[in-house]
């Protein structure tokens, strides 16, 4: 890098530094958005599983079913009867689900006939269903238990029944399960960078375009790809900083799960954190060079910041594409800017591992395609329309 690239990346660098607000807005908006967000997920799911670790039915007509209280009582579950109004807590969320069992239950049941009871429920709320789930198993347990009994009453095997008995063995472990829940990740390292570089990225090109400050720097005997470089290198070194900043957030987030139930799936640590950070920086190259390149075209501020929120809401896609869509990991996505590198960091969450040929071949690519459009804004500074044309 020779001194005159080195002076326009220092002063592109300071110029960043003296407007707070934007770097505020970058903190909040970047850095502390993703972490935050993580824990509110976590919590919500420590939630879930604390309710559904929970032991408890709500029960109308206990008086009713006695087999079945003494079943649940055995099976040390905390019966609690449930208000009468239980149907409109219901709707109103201040309940998950009750059990109701209909008068004559216990008469039907002794003469062995079908006795019914209700399991009353809302199921479009989400924090509900681990208490579905756990009374639907519950009474799915009962019936197991009944018609066993009631096989062997009568001299009947109850493998007769159950021909084939089904054994699960999940082979999933516990990281490749806290991949889903840490999604979120992989998604900012990705659009990190590209929040991060953005305001440099733009002013430094629409910027400069706007204010009419272009054509006295172009008219300086410099080279203009060796501006454009500093420029671009400015560009890279914030959105890299504030990529870095983020994950090094999620991994103070992810520690405040040590010794937690969650803690076997949020493993987020600083051995993750410096392969993501292998990953990004070469990416956050790409994505100051693209976004330089389309500021370029922009003939103001505002106008370069609507085209890189195009940009931004695209990539924004990818992640999301990935996580719903099954897409299966292949040795050609590597090849693909940003969806190699969302393939790659979601490996390292799963415990999969990478190679280096993954990372070579990913991060080469990120670095011609940055090379690709320093070359591009240095061209397009030498027309005349993109010199002297303004909104």
């Amino acid at each position: 890098m020779s001194a005159r690239t080195l002076v326009v990346y220092m002063k592109e660098m300071r110029d960043s530094l003296r407007d707070r607000r934007t770097a505020l807005m970058v903190f909040f908006a970047s850095i502390l958005t993703g972490p935050l967000t993580l824990i509110l997920v976590a919590q919500y799911i420590s939630g879930l599983e604390e309710k559904a670790s929970l032991l408890k039915v709500r029960l109308v007509g206990e008086e009713h079913a006695p087999p079945l209280v003494n079943f649940l009582r055995r099976a040390d579950v905390e019966i609690i009867a449930a208000p009468a109004d239980y149907e409109a807590r219901i709707k109103e969320g201040k309940l998950d689900a009750v059990i109701v069992v209909r008068p004559g239950f216990h008469e039907r049941y002794l003469a062995g006939e079908g006795a019914t009871v209700d399991l009353v429920y809302d199921d479009s709320r989400t924090e509900s269903q681990p208490a579905i789930r756990q009374a639907e198993r519950l009474l799915r347990g009962f019936n197991r238990e009944t018609g066993t009994l009631r096989l062997v009453a009568r001299g009947v095997s109850p493998d007769l029944v159950e021909t084939v008995r089904v054994d699960h063995l999940n082979t999933a472990t516990p990281r490749q399960k806290g991949a889903f829940l840490l999604f979120l990740i992989p998604m900012f390292a990705i659009l990190s960078p590209l929040l991060g570089g953005m305001t440099i990225a733009i002013d430094a090109t629409a910027g400069e375009r706007e204010r009419g400050s272009l054509e006295p720097l172009l008219g300086n005997p410099v080279p203009a790809r060796e501006i454009v470089l500093g420029k671009w290198l400015a560009a890279w070194t914030t959105g890299a900083v504030v990529a870095v900043l983020t994950l090094a957030g999620f991994v103070l987030a992810a520690s405040l799960y040590a010794g937690r139930k969650l803690a076997t799936i949020m493993q987020f640590s600083w051995w993750e954190f410096g392969l993501f950070v292998a990953f990004v920086v070469p990416f956050a190259a790409f994505t100051a060079g693209l976004q330089m390149l389309i500021s370029t075209y922009g003939r103001s501020y505002r106008e370069a910041q609507t085209y890189v929120s195009y940009l931004a809401t695209l990539l924004s896609f990818v992640p999301m594409v990935v996580l719903f869509s099954g897409l299966r990991d292949a040795s050609w996505q590597a090849l693909v800017p940003v969806l190699g590198q969302q393939m790659a960091l979601s490996r390292i969450l799963r415990g999969d591992g990478v190679t280096l040929v993954d990372w070579a071949t990913t991060s080469g690519i990120a670095f011609l395609l940055a090379a690709a459009c320093v070359l591009m804004v240095s061209r397009l500074l030498g027309e005349e329309r993109i010199i002297f044309g303004r909104a």
